[in-house]
């Protein structure tokens, strides 16, 4: 499964459990963000032991972006059947604070910051 814009990319990589994002997202809204929440939830539902959100190549995600992984992150503790890893990188100063919240809201998320 992928999403492309302009700005940006999205790829779930079967294989790997692997949800890889690039570019900057800026979408205006949090209903702007619906394909990116199916692309989770697809994800998600096919019960991969490891689900790694990929956000070292994202340049930048807005407050709309970020509330709508934190939503997705809140579904998927309430479900709690796949262990979520959140990778990330200090060569963008927002990915430690932002994806730290995240941590936050399910303890068991792994947060691995390169």
């Amino acid at each position: 499964m992928h999403l492309q814009t302009s700005e940006f990319s999205v790829s779930f990589i079967e294989a790997e459990g692997r949800i890889v994002f690039e570019g900057s997202m800026r979408l205006r809204s949090a209903r702007d963000y619906d394909e990116l929440k199916q692309l989770l939830r697809t994800a998600h539902g096919q019960d991969p032991p490891l689900l790694t959100l990929d956000f070292r190549g994202l340049k930048f995600l807005n407050s709309a972006g970020i509330g709508t992984i934190g939503q997705f992150i809140v579904e998927a503790r309430k479900a709690d059947k796949v262990k979520i890893v959140l990778h990330g990188s200090s060569a963008r100063p927002w990915q430690p604070r932002s994806l730290g919240t995240f941590k936050r809201i399910w303890p068991k998320v792994e947060l691995t910051i390169d």
